[in-house]
């Protein structure tokens, strides 16, 4: 799996500098006037087409393989793996006490904030630990009172930070699992990371009302 998530990585770094070249070719075409430079230009910009193509489509498998692979460790879960994700979220900083998010029903909240069918279904994935994870917050709570709201703050926190970011959609809710599991490669983390951002997507902690 180790290898999968530099891939992935690997694959999101080149189609970033893919679409940046491409820019910069386009641009360059609109400056043409030189029949042969265009040509020329058209060719390079069509091969950078298909070159992402084929990344995107590595890519799409291995995120493909990935939820599969969480879908099979989700079972498996344990409070040992959620006191692993959530011990460094209690470190954050308080998020602003202007937000405030209430109970909303998950569908419309998938579609207010723009979320498509692909997490609508890694929610699925994580709400079969939703109730496991309420009682580990629960046990937490009864020997710390502020362990809820320190999860909650250390989420809120980071769901500002990449708002402030422009980041938005699909990309808002991947950027909050990685944070959730601390960005790890280890599938009972990145699991037990899902099933917490579950929970708290589903009580409105976290994702516009």
């Amino acid at each position: 799996m180790e290898s999968h998530h530099q891939r992935e990585q690997d694959l999101n770094q080149h189609i970033e500098k893919n679409l940046e070249l491409q820019k910069k070719l386009e641009d360059d075409l609109l400056h043409a006037n030189d029949s042969k430079e265009e040509a020329k230009l058209e060719r390079k910009i069509e091969a950078l087409i298909r070159k992402r193509s084929t990344h995107q489509k590595e890519l799409n498998t291995i995120s493909l393989q990935k939820r599969e692979a969480i879908a099979r460790e989700m079972p498996y879960v344990s409070f040992d793996e959620l006191d692993i994700v959530t011990k460094f979220i209690l470190g954050m900083q308080p998020a602003s006490s202007e937000i405030n998010f209430n109970i909303t029903d998950v569908t419309q909240k998938i579609s207010k904030n723009n979320l498509t069918q692909e997490v609508h279904f890694l929610l699925i994935m994580g709400m079969v630990k939703v109730k496991e994870v309420h009682r580990f917050i629960e046990v937490n709570a009864a020997l710390r009172p502020d362990f809820p709201e320190k999860l909650k703050a250390g989420f809120v926190t980071e769901y500002q930070r990449l708002l402030k970011a422009d980041i938005r959609g699909d990309a808002l809710f991947e950027s909050l699992h990685k944070f959730s599991c601390g960005n790890s490669s280890d599938l009972k983390k990145t699991a037990a990371g899902l099933a917490v951002l579950s929970y708290l997507f589903e009580r409105c902690e976290v994702f516009e009302r």
